[in-house]
C-alpha cells in the first residue's frame, strides 16, 4: 500500500474529511464521511492509502434503478490504526464538498 495521503482535517460530527497529498503538489481533496464508526480513532496527521474500487452490488442495483451514481467508491486505509473506511465518490460530488473545503481553507483549518 502507498500511504501518500495524510489527514489534514477531520470532523466526524460534520462528516467532513480532508486529505492532503504528502508529496508533489500537496493538493487537498475533500471527502464526505460515510460511516463514522469506520474511522474510530483516526486523527489529524494519520497517513492514509486511497484505493479506488468498483461499486458494491447494492449500489449497482441502485444505479440500475436509475439513481444517479458515480462509478467508483474509495477504500481508505489508515496506516497507524489499520482501519478501513469506504468513501463514495458520488457523495462528495453531489454534496459540493469543494465549497466547504474553501471555507475551511479561508479559516486556516485545512
Amino acid at each position: 500500500m502507498d500511504y501518500e495521503w495524510e489527514i489534514a482535517y477531520i470532523d466526524l460530527d460534520a462528516l467532513q474529511l480532508v486529505l492532503r497529498l504528502t508529496h508533489g503538489s500537496k493538493r487537498l481533496i475533500p471527502m464526505i464521511i460515510f460511516d463514522t464508526g469506520q474511522m474510530y480513532g483516526w486523527k489529524l496527521g494519520d497517513r492514509i492509502d486511497v484505493t479506488m474500487t468498483g461499486m458494491s452490488p447494492h449500489r449497482e442495483m441502485q444505479k440500475t434503478m436509475g439513481l444517479p451514481m458515480s462509478e467508483e467508491d474509495y477504500v481508505l486505509t489508515n496506516q497507524r490504526t489499520g482501519g478501513r473506511a469506504v468513501i463514495r465518490k458520488n457523495d462528495y460530488e453531489c454534496e459540493n464538498a469543494w465549497t466547504w473545503l474553501k471555507e475551511l481553507q479561508s479559516k486556516g483549518l485545512a
